[in-house]
């Protein structure tokens, strides 16, 4: 993103050989710097924050006696009746939507997915961040995008006999086309990534639960096919992530299998 937004200022919007900057083109050339600027703030920003991380149970001790050997299943709140809650490395009952991160090395709540973009893990504490990046993301690309589209079709002149227009504007501005390739490329990526988000937040559903609904049991009905108890509903699901950042794994929609089961 950072070479992009060097494309954009050096290739672009300051070209020597496009021609000069109209005022609404300028307005809307430096409002995409802005959120490019916006969008490198905000994945900093995701890249440090703490996305759920569990407390091991071995603190700064890992040499100490197990702790899972002396948790007592029929009175701990978080053991949920799921043998995967028991992770060996970190030394604890985790909550039944959280995962070990092999890339971390640490329990996340409500893991999602490890992204290398952000080069952090997306979990309960900062999904929301990491969908305002994406969304930021592709409004800078859409804009930027425009933007130079329209520089490039103002500036080509009249060609002469046998000379294409593509064939001019690969040579005759090939800083503009490398910024809309690459510009195109983010484009694509975050707008992929930010729909996909979008609908699993609609459903109150994780990327690593679509990737391993089987595994899960709380995830399978008494019929064994796939029910999601934390789905609330379209609207509940979204408010609840926009206006807290993740939803509760308290509140689900039906009693877990073992309730029943009784």
């Amino acid at each position: 993103m950072v070479i992009s937004l060097i494309l954009f200022t050096g290739c672009v919007l300051f070209a020597p050989n496009l021609t000069k900057v109209t005022a609404t083109v300028g307005l809307w050339g430096w409002t995409g710097v802005s959120l490019a600027v916006a969008s490198l703030i905000m994945l900093t920003h995701c890249s440090s924050k703490d996305p759920g991380y569990i407390e091991t149970g071995t603190g700064n001790h890992p040499d100490a006696e197990d702790p899972l050997l002396n948790i007592d299943l029929n009175n701990n709140s978080t053991w949920n009746g799921n043998w995967s809650q028991l992770c060996p490395t970190c030394k604890i009952i985790r909550p039944v939507r959280s995962k070990h991160c092999a890339v971390c090395k640490r329990c996340v709540e409500q893991f999602d997915h490890h992204c290398p973009w952000i080069s952090n893990c997306v979990g309960k504490r900062n999904k929301r961040d990491f969908v305002t990046f994406l969304v930021m993301g592709t409004l800078t690309t859409s804009i930027g995008g425009m933007v130079a589209i329209q520089r490039i079709w103002t500036s080509v002149p009249a060609l002469s006999t046998g000379e294409t227009w593509t064939h001019h504007v690969i040579f005759e501005y090939p800083g503009v086309i490398a910024f809309l390739v690459l510009d195109a490329a983010i484009f694509f990526a975050a707008t992929t990534l930010l729909g996909v988000q979008a609908y699993q937040i609609a459903r109150n559903v994780t990327t690593n639960e679509v990737a391993n609904a089987m595994r899960y049991g709380y995830l399978r009905g008494p019929d064994g096919k796939f029910r999601n108890p934390y789905n609330h509903g379209c609207w509940k699901n979204c408010s609840d992530f926009l206006i807290h950042g993740h939803t509760d794994d308290d509140e689900i929609a039906w009693p877990p299998l073992q309730q029943i089961a009784i």
